[in-house]
């Protein structure tokens, strides 16, 4: 199917096989050579005769110029002056106009001689050829090819056989050196520059008057010259001719350094090489023009294509196995009626690539995505019928050929050929090529075969006689002909192609329900389209969430890792298998497990692994289960990609933005774009400049209509860029808690200036602490400390205000518990200083110094002020004392050490990837998990201070049992 037959057409089925056509018998009465006659023919044709004359008859003479050995440089100059670029046959032209010039003005015949000497002509061959010249253009007066005004050139008409009343021309260079003559007022120079103006005008003319005769006078040439066309080879100098013959340009050929793609050649001679002699540069398109009798169309490629409308093939022209058009488009219902009628229905109508605006195709399109959202929903392909079904149902619905009648489009006669087209030249001899029919992976191959379009000969009566057009069976490989055809047909019957769901579904699929797989999924924001796709290895295979760009960051990722009910079961299934064999036992038999697991009614808000982890320790009775399964790896593993949301983010106005199925990346690539669109249009709750509690009651949300989405925002007040204070609208509670925390501190110290004037000015003991913590620069930590103070006692742990009454009454209690702050902070921060002196002032040399810089600065740094929880601001001066003690004793026991580093560096591994994984995923820190970090250093403490004591009793095994139950769970 994919190439189509091999089979071969004629143009016609001669009754015998040698019968003269037309041209043959006119050729045959011609008593000259067949190639000539042909030649002459065609001149006729293309109004060229004069010209075809003069050539014809020096191809069939010696050449008239002399290359003599002793001369061959001074004769390839004195030659140059006849040469044409494009065409050697036109130099045959220029020879015969200059010695004709030469003859008009009155020269003695010795003088002629001369002038050929000069030019390196030979005066007998020239004697010949114009002998030659006068009998071939008698008879083809005689003949009736041409008249008498017609056969000579103008320059070359002869007395005898001029017409009494032509008028009596002289060359154009002679009138126009003539009218340069006359100009007898003028003075030498100028007479100069208008002669050589005249010459060139001259030459221009001469130019033009060849280039607009070029094409007719070489078409002419190439009917009978037709075998000795060649193509330029791509890796060589040579050409490719017919037959598979490989030939070169002769040197003395005025295209030899040229070399265009194309040549013709007036004869092929064998010296050292196969040279092609007297050559031309031509068009490939020109041999299926004048020689469609000879050329080969072969197939291949037929293939419905929807732009066109019809079932179009890749046509390729050639000539004896010479490649003439490589490829070109053509309609293959003229080729291969029942082949193109097959693709149609597959191409058109069961793949439905066609813009057809018809009741049934609408019917049967909508009806056939209905049934594929099946499939793509249930991720089986056993739902829909393929193609061949749908196939056979067009295929015995549909005519094999049609035929417009007087009362519309009927069926024609089935399996049936178009007829062919008689030829109106075909070079002589009709070959009778018999017709076969192959199956096909060879291209069609059709030989002798004209465009169908063209004009039909006048024929015989009964022979090749081809119906009138109102009778002309024609395929259906195209959509005018179907819609013709299909207007007629529904008249009878206006349901004849309309497709039902029995004639569509293999089964009924009763377990797809819109419950299972629904086509929203529902939100505070609303409710979003949802797709289904299953295509493997697709980049939309699975279900896909449409989601605006206004609700990126208002969607979980827990949420979104419970899919659909339909496609549940499955991903459950699919991360019990990834457990290890132990774990695994427990969950057999997995189908059942899973359904227990579901019918638990686990929270849709929750990630799904915890939950599914704690249900299987519950199924096996032993909670200590949990501590075999690393929750990490398993949320690591990759599942199939339809076992995720595929999020495809829009803008307002429907573009996609991006798409993606890890939420996390997506929010860090839109997540401020979201955050900005959001508020685009909510300028009526936000306001800038804020300056005082002169805004009301915030509301901790507020719902707001943006396009046809109901929105849910959170107030809160926002410190800006440029240091002012404005009410803004935030996407999410924790973006809006976050900024509001920072607004009402800021607004507060508007309120209390003289408390905050006097806390900028530095803490007690403020400069000898900055002098000992000399690594942070004092302005950075004049400032960080400002913000802690600020942060615990105008806030602490007291709910955010959201009144005018509630924001008053705070400012009461930070004033009474500012000074009690200053005086806290003041203290640890000199405990710290003094502190960090001491070890700072020990390290050295000691093998961990290394290690204890290391944690130096991740406990004070740059904003460690406002960064460390009040609790842990006491315990500070304790961490650093803790260093100074465990340097004191790693001298008597240094293995010790490091095996207790080893199990210290392994919780604090596990609480650095955890923390950096949520952030990464945009997910917040919970406040155990930030806290673990705090229990850590109270470990190291235990581990290499013990004296120091700590707040609670902490070791290894309390925080590994604490990691796995209470941080993850």
């Amino acid at each position: 199917m994919q190439n189509t037959e091999t089979h071969t057409k004629s143009l016609s089925e001669p009754r015998s096989r040698y019968r003269l056509t037309p041209l043959g018998e006119q050729m045959s009465r011609l008593p000259i050579d067949p190639k000539v006659a042909r030649i002459l023919i065609a001149a006729k044709k293309h109004d060229c005769m004069a010209e075809i004359l003069v050539i014809v008859s020096a191809l069939s003479i010696q050449d008239p110029r002399e290359r003599p050995l002793e001369a061959r440089e001074a004769a390839n100059k004195a030659h140059e002056r006849f040469h044409d670029k494009q065409s050697d046959f036109l130099a045959y032209l220029n020879i015969w106009d200059s010695f004709q010039r030469e003859r008009d003005k009155g020269l003695s015949n010795k003088q002629l001689l001369q002038w050929c000497h000069q030019y390196f002509l030979s005066h007998l061959r020239m004697r010949e050829w114009r002998e030659l010249h006068r009998q071939l253009a008698e008879i083809a007066v005689e003949m009736g090819l041409v008249s008498k005004e017609n056969a000579f050139r103008v320059r070359s008409l002869p007395s005898s056989v001029r017409p009494q009343n032509a008028p009596q021309l002289m060359p154009r260079r002679e009138r126009q050196a003539t009218h340069s003559e006359n100009a007898g007022d003028q003075d030498l120079s100028a007479k100069l520059k208008q002669k050589q103006l005249d010459k060139k005008h001259h030459r221009a003319g001469i130019r033009a008057a060849k280039e607009a005769g070029y094409e007719q006078i070489h078409r002419a040439l190439l009917t009978g010259l037709i075998a000795n066309v060649g193509m330029k080879s791509p890796d060589g100098n040579d050409y490719t001719g017919a037959r598979g013959s490989r030939f070169h340009l002769f040197p003395a050929s005025a295209l030899f350094k040229a070399k265009p793609k194309w040549v013709m050649a007036a004869e092929l001679t064998e010296t050292s090489k196969l040279y092609a002699r007297d050559v031309a540069e031509i068009k490939p398109e020109w041999i299926e023009q004048e020689a469609p009798h000879l050329v080969r169309y072969h197939y291949f490629e037929p293939h419905w294509e929807q732009k066109r409308g019809e079932v179009v093939a890749a046509e390729r022209v050639t000539l004896y196995g010479l490649t003439v058009l490589p490829r070109r488009p053509v309609a293959y219902g003229k080729v291969a009626p029942e082949e193109a009628r097959e693709l149609f229905i597959r191409g058109a109508l069961v793949a439905q690539e066609a813009d057809i605006q018809t009741a049934f195709f609408v019917h049967n399109k909508k009806l056939i995505k209905e049934i594929s959202d099946l499939e793509h929903k249930s991720r089986r392909q056993d739902v829909l019928v393929d193609d061949e079904i749908l196939f056979e149902f067009y295929n015995q619905r549909l005519p094999h050929s049609v035929v417009k009648t007087a009362d519309g489009w009927q069926d024609g006669r089935p399996g049936i050929n178009l007829p062919l087209d008689t030829p109106e030249d075909n070079g002589g001899l009709t070959p009778a090529a018999p017709a076969s029919h192959g199956g096909g992976q060879q291209p069609v191959d059709r030989a002798f075969m004209p465009d169908t379009n063209r004009a039909v000969a006048q024929t015989p009566s009964g022979i090749n006689a081809r119906p009138t057009p109102s009778e002309k069976p024609l395929p259906l490989a195209d959509i005018r002909t179907f819609q013709a055809w299909l207007k007629t047909a529904e008249r009878d019957n206006p349901r004849l192609l309309f497709l039902s769901k029995e004639d569509l579904m293999q089964h009924a699929a009763a377990h797809i329900t819109e419950e299972q797989f629904p086509k929203f999924w529902h939100t505070a924001d609303g409710k979003f389209t949802l797709g289904y796709r299953f295509e493997p290895h697709h980049p939309l295979d699975g279900v896909t969430l449409t989601l605006p760009l206004t609700s990126l960051n208002r969607i979980a990722a827990a949420e979104l890792e419970w899919l659909v009910p339909g496609m549940l079961r499955e991903k459950i299934q699919l991360l019990i298998k990834a457990l290890p064999k132990q774990i695994r036992r427990i969950c057999v038999p997995v189908p059942e497990f899973t359904t227990k697991f579901l019918e638990s009614r686990p929270k849709h808000s929750e990630a799904v692994i915890p939950q599914l982890a704690r249900f299987i320790a519950k199924t096996a009775g032993d909670m200590r289960v949990l501590e075999q399964i690393n929750l990490d790896d398993w949320a690591a593993f990759k599942l199939p990609e339809h076992c995720y949301f595929n999020i495809r983010v829009i803008d307002d106005g429907g573009q996609e933005l991006a798409c993606g199925r890890v939420l996390h990346e997506l929010q860090q690539q839109l997540g401020q774009a979201a955050a900005v669109t959001f508020r685009d249009n909510t300028q009526e709750f936000e306001r800038d400049n804020v300056t005082s509690w002169d805004i009301g009651t915030l509301p901790e949300s507020i719902k707001f209509a943006r396009g046809k989405q109901q929105l849910t925002g959170y107030l809160g007040l926002q410190k800006e860029k440029n240091g002012h204070i404005a009410l803004r609208l935030f996407d999410t509670p924790e973006a809006a808690r976050q900024a509001h925390r920072q607004g009402i501190i800021e607004l507060m110290k508007l309120q209390l200036k003289e408390h905050v004037k006097d806390l900028n000015k530095g803490l007690q003991g403020f400069t000898q602490a900055a002098m000992l913590l000399k690594h942070i620069p004092a302005d950075t930590l004049r400032e960080d400390l400002t913000q802690a103070v600020c942060d615990r006692a105008f806030i602490g742990d007291d709910e955010l205000p959201r009144s005018e009454k509630a924001f008053k009454e705070q400012i009461k209690r930070a004033r009474s518990r500012l000074p009690a702050v200053k005086e806290a902070v003041s203290r640890y921060l000199q405990d710290t200083a003094t502190a960090y002196a001491e070890l700072n002032g020990k390290l050295g040399r000691h093998p961990l110094t290394h290690l204890l810089r290391a944690r130096l600065e991740k406990l004070l740094y740059a904003g460690f002020a406002s960064q460390t929880p009040w609790p842990q601001w006491p315990r500070l001066p304790v961490y650093l004392k803790a260093m100074t003690l465990r340097m004191e004793k790693y001298s008597s026991n240094p293995a010790r050490d490091q095996a207790r580093e080893a199990d210290i560096q392994e919780l604090e591994q596990m609480w650095r990837e955890k923390t950096d994984s949520l952030v990464k995923q945009g997910l917040p820190v919970s406040d155990g998990l930030a806290g673990f970090r705090w229990q850590i250093e109270e470990l190291r403490v235990s581990l290499f201070a013990q004296e120091l004591k700590t707040p609670y009793p902490v070791s290894v095994k309390r925080l590994g049992k604490e990691w796995e139950l209470r941080i993850i769970q």
